[in-house]
């Protein structure tokens, strides 16, 4: 199998050094440059989001066309919806948490035998749904490459990488006429 035909089938270059078995920067800056560049994605949106959530679709496919090497594609399109209905879903919850921030609610349970209602103590709906859909986007937003750990998992570098000075480097290329 020729270097094309493993890009095509989606299996990244072996990185190890055969002999050594150690990962050297040859290796790595060959996976890097084997990635493949996607110039132009469509993301068109599906046709059953509704207003807010083609707002965040817009947000979300405005970060993808900034990413230096997009790793989502068109195949992404129905995680990057389920991103956008928990991402709604998330935010009018957390709307009206913040008119009745309780964690707990009491309701009527009826009437106990002496005419006294019963009440019984549950979790806020829309604290359990705030707990839900956070864990709910944080892991689709890993798949997508959304997150720090997300990019990190696929080898993209971060999207406002600062340039490290090798402190050595410097040493070594000096001149001792300074």
């Amino acid at each position: 199998m020729n270097k094309e035909e493993n890009i095509m089938s989606g299996r990244p270059p072996k990185l190890q050094n055969q002999k050594t078995g150690a990962y050297t920067k040859a290796t790595l800056k060959a996976q890097e440059e084997s990635l493949p560049v996607y110039q132009s994605q469509e993301f068109k949106p599906p046709k059953s989001l509704n207003k807010k959530e083609l707002e965040v679709w817009d947000f979300i496919v405005n970060v993808f066309r900034q990413t230096r090497n997009c790793q989502a594609s068109d195949a992404d399109i129905y995680l990057m919806q389920m991103y956008c209905r928990d991402k709604v879903m998330l935010d009018e919850a957390s709307e009206r948490w913040r008119k009745n921030p309780d964690y707990w609610v009491k309701l009527e349970n009826g009437v106990d035998k002496n005419g006294d209602t019963k009440y019984i103590v549950k979790a806020n709906p829309n604290y359990v749904i705030i707990k839900d859909k956070t864990a709910s986007c944080m892991k689709i937003s890993d798949q997508l490459g959304l997150s720090p750990l997300g990019r990190a998992r696929a080898g993209v570098k971060g999207a406002n990488a600062k340039i490290e000075e090798d402190i050595f480097a410097s040493i070594m290329n000096r001149s001792d006429e300074e």
